[in-house]
């Protein structure tokens, strides 16, 4: 699986995903607003060692910047939505028409957007829930939830599931990066995080499922599957009845 880019693709793809972001440098404790850090997890896979993001699908992301973690499953609208402190770093000005101007992402911008991404990961999404089905049956079948997770080898297309995660990237910088903004707003910054999760979870899947641990593989599902909604819950609230559909939950 593709956790780290290629250095044949990674200046292209990285910058595609990550802007100037690494030019910023945050104070750990800058969002203690959402950081998770005295929650217990059964599984404990976000205390893991990130090793500075250096084995992470997109290294900078929210964690990266602030040294904290979001909560494993995100309830979005337990957040401020109107507060900037949230949606970016910075105040703005505001009108009736725009709102706050800081993440103001317009149309324009969100419709090709979701147009070129969302059935890529609408389709990753139905085949990771698929899976769930498969490992919570009482005889698993093991081939089937193998090609589920393929990071796509060799010459092998990735599953739907493991090609939705660069997308899911790209269409997070679409989406939420505001031309009246110059850095990576914090919604971008967690989005990235909560991709880097599904991408672990993935990566073990293949593992626990080519060794047939049932239980390690239904662990990571579940862990997987909060990864998923947590972006998704993000995402979702970009996309209006103007855009289209949003993306159903994992389920």
């Amino acid at each position: 699986m593709y956790r780290q880019l290629t250095p044949d693709t990674a200046l292209t793809r990285r910058s595609a995903v990550s802007g100037i972001a690494s030019a910023i440098m945050l104070p750990p404790n800058i969002f203690p607003a959402i950081a998770d850090d005295a929650q217990p997890n059964p599984y404990k896979y976000e205390n893991r060692d990130r090793n500075k993001n250096k084995d992470e699908l997109i290294r900078e992301d929210y964690w990266y910047f602030s040294g904290r973690r979001p909560p494993r499953r995100l309830d979005i609208n337990a957040l401020p939505a109107d507060d900037p402190t949230w949606n970016a770093w910075g105040e703005c000005t505001k009108s009736e028409v725009t709102g706050n101007s800081c993440v103001y992402v317009s149309l324009k911008q969100r419709i090709p957007a979701y147009g070129k991404y969302f059935f890529s990961i609408d389709n990753g999404v139905k085949e990771y829930s698929q899976l769930g089905k498969i490992l919570r049956s009482s005889n698993p079948n093991w081939n089937e939830a193998a090609k589920l997770v393929d990071p796509g080898l060799d010459t092998r297309m990735p599953s739907p599931a493991v090609d939705s995660l660069l997308k899911m990237a790209l269409f997070a910088t679409q989406m939420l990066t505001s031309p009246n903004f110059t850095g990576p707003n914090r919604e971008l910054l967690v989005s990235r995080y909560y991709i880097n999760e599904c991408a672990f979870a993935l990566d073990g899947l293949a593992k626990s499922i080519e060794a047939r641990d049932v239980a390690t593989s239904l662990a990571l599902w579940d862990f997987g599957k909060d990864s998923f909604n947590s972006y998704l819950s993000i995402l979702n609230r970009s996309i209006s009845p103007k855009i289209g559909d949003k993306i159903d939950l994992v389920t």
